[in-house]
């Protein structure tokens, strides 16, 4: 991979993108170990190479990275542009293998794509846009912590850390062009099941089983795709002292998602009602924690986010699609806190896995369709 990539002409002049630059920024993020906590790591990589363009940076309480780009010869509301820093665990001691169609994990961690693709994406776009000369309106930057470990920065982060009200998340798993329109809201369960422990040889019979509670409340569970729109997988079991000890505790770690609340709220009162009447069962006891750690959203196809979103892929010569996803991002939580947000196809393949990679085109793609944001807000 090698020279500059220019921009399908769509009017207004061209931004050259530096591929090679491109490559190598994303590489010296990959190299940086960068699990939650260790995200200043990433910021010492970003700010170093995005010197000289008038941006202001700051870091909130949480450790997100909030970055300021004046506009030129335009002014009005900001877009925000915004990746997250950490990945999943392992990637300490991976060296990333640049092959010809792309980037790979060297198959002893992940490779850190997610979300390391889009923070080159957007640095590389605006080196670009401001190399090219071209007007743009303000544009400001949020590079966030925790998002893999449960969106931690985003859901500390301060709305009015930022004027824009329109965000534009580059951290989608599909393709890129694909535009996430709809995503899923998702309920943590964690099950205490208590029963009565005894000696499993000498009188078993004295014994309440907790760990059959709770086999007996996961079988009654809808679990797997419940339907079109619902999912629900037990995560974790733990529970018992030693083989010869009818096991008092066990605990169960469940999760369900929809696209729709109202078939959420369906899908929880089913799981939880398996684990009361398992318990019920044995006659022992259950205790329930519910969490609700992201509540769904749809937007319309005609909402001004999705219409710059879909202008901009366009403009980077590539079609728009529309899709649903059922994973979670940082665009859930700024929806929720009034931050119009749209999820946008990185294009990364076997994300969260050893044989991770990041095809070179799909990079400059995405790279592409940040700059023609950036030029269109």
């Amino acid at each position: 991979m090698s020279g500059d990539v220019a921009r399908p002409d769509a009017g207004g002049g061209s931004v050259v993108i530096d591929a090679d630059r491109l490559l190598d920024t994303f590489l010296a993020l990959l190299s940086v170990d960068s699990y939650y906590g260790d995200e200043e790591r990433v910021v010492a990589v970003i700010k170093p190479r995005m010197e000289g363009l008038g941006i202001v940076w700051r870091s909130d309480p949480h450790g997100n990275l909030i970055g300021a780009w004046p506009g030129r010869e335009r002014d009005g509301e900001p877009i925000v542009l915004n990746a997250h820093m950490d990945t999943v665990r392992p990637t300490p001691g991976m060296v990333p293998v640049v092959k010809d169609d792309g980037v790979y994990s060297d198959g002893s961690s992940v490779l850190g794509a997610d979300d390391k693709a889009g923070v080159a994406a957007i640095m590389e776009a605006v080196r670009a846009v401001h190399a090219s000369g071209q007007p743009h309106a303000p544009i400001e930057l949020v590079f966030t912590v925790g998002e893999d470990v449960g969106h931690i920065g985003s859901k500390a982060f301060d709305p009015s850390e930022v004027r824009g009200r329109r965000c534009f998340v580059l951290d989608a798993g599909e393709a890129v062009g694909g535009v996430v329109t709809r995503a899923p809201g998702q309920r943590r369960f964690e099950f205490t099941f208590r029963g009565t422990a005894a000696h499993a040889g000498v009188e078993p019979e004295l014994g309440v089983s907790a760990i059959a509670m709770a086999a007996r409340a996961i079988d009654r569970m809808p679990l797997g795709r419940v339907d079109a729109i619902t999912t629900a997988n037990v995560g974790t079991i733990q529970g018992g002292q030693a083989y010869n000890i009818v096991a008092p505790e066990a605990v169960v770690n469940v999760e369900c998602r929809s696209l729709s609340e109202a078939r959420l709220e369906r899908q929880a009162a089913d799981v939880a009602g398996a684990a009361r009447q398992a318990a019920a069962d044995f006659g022992g006891a259950v205790d329930i924690e519910t969490h609700t750690f992201y509540t769904a959203y749809q937007l319309d196809d005609d909402d001004p986010a999705v219409r710059l979103a879909d202008a901009a892929i366009e403009a980077a010569g590539l079609e728009p699609r529309h899709v649903s996803t059922g994973g979670g991002s940082d665009a859930h939580e700024f929806n929720e806190k009034g931050i119009t947000s749209v999820c946008l196809g990185v294009g990364y393949v076997d994300v969260h896995t050893v044989t991770e990679f990041m095809p070179h085109e799909a990079l400059r793609d995405v790279t592409r369709v940040t700059t023609e944001l950036i030029r269109l807000a």
